[in-house]
């Protein structure tokens, strides 16, 4: 029974009634909406809000600057209160809301970094809303963002990099990040050893790979001063602990992030040790970012050795030869006195080292010797090309050892007989027939051609001495040697690698990203037929040219785009073709025929079966008008007609439709305008003027 009351009580000071007991409202109902604030200028802010849902006996605003009359936690308002308001609003009726210049109000308060706002509804009677609060934001009261580093250690040094973070100096500007960093405290503290003095460890610092050690302020440390930042000294007396200051002054780079990249070096530290580092990184406003802290061991003072040399299997020319794309490769154990650990074995891409492509992470125990060697299989190896491996043992201190970098080449294997042009590949079509395809797609100035016409592409290839590929060589490509959707498949300990995500995470199927799509170096080397053709199942659709002789424009592939509902591995089979077309109207030009209600022969309620028919409509007065127009390349070659309705030419905004839809192609009206009657849609050929951004193509040519 108690539990009860207690429940009936609080659902009564919940509802507040009103004065009509029969419609009783909610404190809510009463209460201000979607109250905002806006920055105008650098001192100029507006007050917005939105009228309570309850308008009824609505009487006035009141507003409050400051804590000192309602505090940030009230919810009511007295008489007394009421009468110290800093402005009072009268409500308008005829309104969804209201707004307030507050910069004549709050220039008093402009020196702080922010200020308390407080606005409440004033209705007639006992029944009342509850009172709204937030803050004006004058001065940068935003954090910048953590710094995230990783770390690397020697026998007697930490590395530590980072990227320099972000700030929003302008609370109300939340799109600009690149907020001045006034630098960062960086505290090194020994774990290990207590008794260890680490005060004298040399500190270097490189921004951009460039020394800037006349930045470093060791034994000082940033600290807020009203709404700005200065450095004060540390007390030293602890000789565990290791503090400096670096000044930065630089906000975050977008354009050119390397720009951003900070390294620090800590040198003179002790063998197999561990050490706290912990980085905070200051704005010029005093903010400070969250703490970011790693304990980092270094490494004992002996590395191992390292194998003198690769070894795999080589063809009479001495380059190396594959095993269905995968290069087997072996190298004599290292050894160390506290043991091996692993291996590291890169590739270089660019000009950047990087880990092996791998189908999962590699475990523990994956380096053990067989037969007296250390055994690992590159998979996903072209042929013809050179690969740069960068091979190195880490013991279980984690010390590196001395680098084995090799130059390997890659055997053309048995179509390396064939010559192509550079940068195309053999591929074999039939027992009697072998020609050279594009490894890429058509590209330069290192962006791929998109958005082409078929007649473009035709065009380009044909000016470089070369063809459109057809529509079976195509095929052959993508099939070659049963590697289905134009990848090779790969298993792991589950089983076979799921195609889709392979494509999703390599091929650039249906993932969105139009950016990688049209850059070369964005391009992931992974998604490669075994002839080395890359990139068939995804990036970009190509067109090619059907197989029957008529030069039929097709499409070939698949894209970024993504397609709700669609399945990346069937989107990308190496049989999918598509017939660029457009949805117009079918429509008919000729004298119609139409029965008439009310007529002998009514067809709305009877059959007409003496096919009595009543003459309405004329070709002069159908009640529907097409517009007709001639389209041109951008070089002025005629491609053919299209034509739009001219209610829907209308609706979508006339020329500037069209624009958009013809994707900057040159159109020309064809007067007069056809009369029509609409009849439903059709499918028309649009290959000559097909304009897509998800559209590219390659070229082909017969071999040698």
């Amino acid at each position: 029974m108690r539990s009860k009351l207690l429940i009936a009580s609080a659902l009564l000071m919940l509802l507040a009634c009103s004065d009509d007991s029969s419609n009783p409202t909610y404190p809510l109902e009463r209460t201000v909406l979607d109250v905002s604030i806006t920055k105008k200028c650098k001192d100029c802010y507006l007050l917005r809000w939105n009228h309570p849902i309850e308008k009824k006996d609505l009487q006035n605003y009141y507003i409050w600057l400051d804590t000192t009359v309602v505090r940030d936690s009230i919810q009511r308002v007295s008489e007394a209160q009421m009468n110290l308001a800093d402005t009072v609003i009268a409500y308008k009726i005829n309104s969804d809301g209201d707004s307030l210049d507050l910069t004549n109000l709050i220039e008093e308060f402009s020196g702080r970094d922010s200020l308390h706002l407080a606005i409440w509804a004033k209705y007639a009677g006992s029944n009342q809303g509850v009172v709204q609060h937030m803050y004006i934001h004058f001065g940068d009261d935003v954090r910048p963002s953590a710094v995230s580093f990783r770390d690397s250690a020697s026998a007697n040094s930490i590395w530590i990099d980072w990227i320099r973070p972000t700030d929003q100096s302008d609370f109300y500007d939340p799109n600009t990040i690149n907020g001045i960093i006034a630098g960062y405290n960086v505290t090194i503290r020994a774990e290990t050893d207590p008794t260890e003095d680490i005060r004298k460890a040399m500190v270097y610092i490189k921004l951009a790979g460039t020394p800037i050690d006349h930045n470093l302020k060791p034994f000082e440390r940033f600290v807020k001063e009203g709404r700005g930042v200065r450095l004060e000294s540390i007390n030293s007396n602890d000789p565990r602990y290791l503090r400096v200051a670096i000044i930065d002054g630089k906000g975050f780079i977008e354009d050119n992030a390397e720009i951003n990249n900070w390294r620090m070096q800590i040198s003179g530290l002790k063998p197999e040790r561990s050490y706290r580092v912990i980085i905070t990184a200051y704005d010029i406003a005093g903010n400070a970012s969250s703490e970011e802290s790693k304990n980092i061991k270094t490494t004992d003072d002996t590395p191992p050795t390292i194998a003198p040399e690769f070894h795999y299997n080589k063809d009479s020319d001495g380059n190396a030869t594959l095993d269905s794309n995968r290069l087997i490769l072996s190298w004599i154990p290292s050894t160390d006195r506290s043991g091996i650990e692993t291996y590291s074995l890169q590739i270089l891409n660019d000009n950047a080292w990087e880990a092996i492509p791998r189908v999962s992470a590699i475990k523990s125990g994956y380096y053990t010797p067989n037969q007296g060697y250390i055994n690992d299989t590159l998979r996903w190896v072209l042929p013809g090309e050179t690969i740069y491996l960068r091979l190195r043992a880490i013991d279980k201190s984690g010390h590196y050892s001395a680098p084995l970098v090799e130059t390997i080449t890659i055997s053309k294997g048995e179509l390396g007989q064939y010559n192509c042009p550079p940068n195309f590949a053999p591929v074999k079509m039939s027992e009697e027939k072998v020609f050279c395809m594009e490894k890429l797609q058509y590209n330069s100035n290192g962006k791929f051609e998109k958005n082409i016409l078929y007649i473009e592409a035709e065009e380009k290839c044909k000016n470089s001495g070369y063809r459109l590929c057809t529509e079976s060589e195509w095929y052959s490509a993508c099939n070659s040697r049963n590697s289905s959707y134009g990848v090779i498949e790969e298993k792991n300990e589950s089983g076979l690698f799921p195609v889709s995500e392979f494509l999703f995470m390599h091929c650039g199927v249906g993932t969105g990203d139009s950016i990688s799509a049209v850059n070369v170096g964005k391009r992931n080397k992974i998604c490669a037929s075994p002839d080395g053709i890359r990139d068939l199942p995804g990036q970009l659709q190509e067109w090619v040219t059907s197989n029957d002789g008529t030069g039929t424009p097709l499409l070939k592939g698949s894209s970024y785009a993504i397609f709700q509902g669609a399945s990346r591995a069937d989107l990308a089979l190496c049989k999918n073709i598509a017939t660029p077309t457009r949805i117009r109207p079918r429509y008919t030009t000729d004298d119609v025929y139409l029965y008439r209600t009310g007529s002998r022969i009514d067809t709305l309620r009877a059959i007409d079966t003496l096919r009595t028919l009543y003459a309405v409509l004329k070709s002069d007065s159908l009640p529907d008008t097409l517009l007709f127009y001639t389209l041109k390349s951008k070089s002025g070659t005629p491609l053919g007609e299209d034509y739009v309705n001219q209610a829907e030419y209308r609706r979508r905004g006339g020329d500037k439709w069209l624009e958009v839809l013809w994707q900057g192609l040159n159109y020309e009206f064809k007067k007069p305008p056809k009369r029509a009657l609409i009849m439903g849609d059709t499918a028309i050929n649009a290959s000559n003027f097909f304009l897509d951004p998800t559209v590219g193509f390659r070229c082909c040519k017969d071999s040698n």
